[in-house]
């Protein structure tokens, strides 16, 4: 992280890690400021003071926010839905850069311009991987229970496979049972994809939820997150193991995380 103090704003979304997020650059002594872009009522509690309020069809005006504060680096955590091209309020000159192709469902082209968009600016826009380097998943947190072994076996015999559907930007997470990759994330996110298995569950028996970045993802943007509420929804539905990407993925209130992991008959295997 950079060495000067208090020289970040943060542009927060909706979700439990923008607060996380904000707690740890406070600490770091790095946090400046927050654009809030969607409700967050954690950081609208605990940062009252130095929050603002603004909607990403302004997204012109909040630029000229930052930049009058004098910062230039700039770090976004959370979840923020983007609306119609035509609801952006655009000068010309930023109608070139974010083009229509900004708006289709393509998540990865979206980030992409964006980051164009910002980096246009004269913003320096911060890596959530770097940034966030001790909440990601590695090796050290791997824990397999004894009754698992298949699982483990399952995965290590498909693992190419698996790195390949990634590599095609398909999907950043998937199902699978025993040795069949049976279903993958959607537009519609992770925990649609495991409420699925509500009244399916009992068709399999040995269910695996695997996540990792794709190939086209970018750090500075959309960086996958994983935490606690994805791993209520994988206990409840009687999920046997979760496989994560060694640092593909930040765990949201790590300790938290791997401690219910702990107290679960949840394998998490980290390859």
């Amino acid at each position: 992280m950079a060495t000067y103090k208090n020289d970040i704003i943060l542009i927060a979304g909706s979700g439990d890690f923008a607060f996380e997020a904000a707690n740890f650059l406070t600490k770091k002594e790095k946090l400046n400021h927050i654009i809030l872009l969607s409700k967050n009522s954690e950081i609208s509690k605990r940062y009252k003071n130095i929050v603002s309020y603004f909607d990403i069809r302004d997204i012109e005006k909040l630029i000229k926010f930052i930049k009058k504060r004098l910062i230039i680096k700039v770090l976004i955590i959370g979840y923020v839905h983007l609306p119609p091209i035509k609801e952006i309020k655009l000068s010309l000159s930023s109608k070139l850069i974010l083009s229509k192709n900004f708006f289709l469902n393509d998540i990865n082209n979206q980030s992409k311009i964006l980051k164009k968009f910002i980096e246009s600016k004269n913003l320096k826009l911060l890596s959530q991987k770097i940034i966030f380097n001790k909440f990601l998943i590695n090796y050290s947190d791997h824990q397999l229970r004894k009754e698992h072994k298949n699982i483990y076996k399952y995965i290590l015999k498909n693992s190419l496979i698996i790195k390949k559907i990634f590599s095609l930007n398909l999907s950043q997470s998937l199902v699978m049972d025993g040795d069949r990759i049976i279903t993958i994330e959607d537009i519609f996110g992770t925990d649609n994809m495991i409420n699925k298995f509500k009244k399916l569950n009992k068709q399999f028996k040995n269910l695996i939820f695997i996540k990792s970045i794709k190939k086209d993802q970018i750090n500075e943007i959309d960086f996958p997150i994983i935490g606690n509420q994805t791993l209520d929804l994988l206990i409840k539905f009687n999920f046997k193991a979760i496989c994560l990407l060694n640092k593909n993925i930040i765990i949201a209130n790590k300790n938290s995380f791997i401690e219910k992991i702990n107290k679960s008959k949840l394998s998490l295997i980290v390859i």
